[in-house]
């Protein structure tokens, strides 16, 4: 038996002893004197009285509670529906932004492919030095041409911004009951 065991069964050994020691060896000098019923109990007709009030004015509050909770579920409810019709309008007007890249890289692609080409047809064969030069600047002025063209096409898109959520203001908290 380690210690850790000998000392969990010496508490509850001494705890043991301390609840079956006999009644004449309690403590008796501080005793309280026993309760009078006369003159520590409230008056029925007070009590009632008082009662009656916190329940008219926890009806009261529950009134109040009701009218807040509906008035701030129908200004989330209106805050969402706005909320919503802001984020179909930017889904679609994303939607419309990506088809809008889709078409520009689109002709991006078709105009560079256009350069090589043209590149690839004009050194074929045995061209001069100075044919494949020229057909090297002519691809390369095709290349910063299109490259122009498409970053001008996407600057002019719109900048669409994501609608933000709403900021719903805390629920109302019911009263207590009385």
């Amino acid at each position: 038996m380690n210690r850790a065991q000998r000392a969990g069964l010496a508490t509850l050994a001494i705890a043991a002893t301390l609840f079956t020691v006999p009644a004449s060896f309690a403590d008796t000098s501080s005793t309280t004197p026993a309760p009078t019923t006369a003159s520590s109990a409230p008056t029925t007709a007070g009590a009632n009285a008082a009662n009656a009030a916190a329940k008219a004015a926890y009806k009261a509050a529950m009134d109040q509670y009701r009218t807040a909770l509906q008035a701030w579920q129908a200004a989330r409810q209106q805050a969402m529906a706005t909320y919503k019709t802001a984020m179909d309008s930017y889904r679609a007007a994303l939607s419309t932004d990506h088809a809008s890249r889709l078409s520009i890289n689109a002709t991006f692609r078709s105009a560079l492919d256009a350069a090589r080409a043209a590149y690839q047809s004009a050194i074929a064969g045995t061209p001069t030095a100075a044919a494949k030069s020229a057909a090297l600047a002519a691809r390369q002025s095709a290349v910063t041409a299109a490259t122009a063209a498409r970053a001008a096409a996407i600057a002019a898109l719109p900048v669409l911004t994501k609608p933000v959520a709403p900021v719903i203001p805390p629920k109302p908290v019911a009263p207590t009951k009385p």
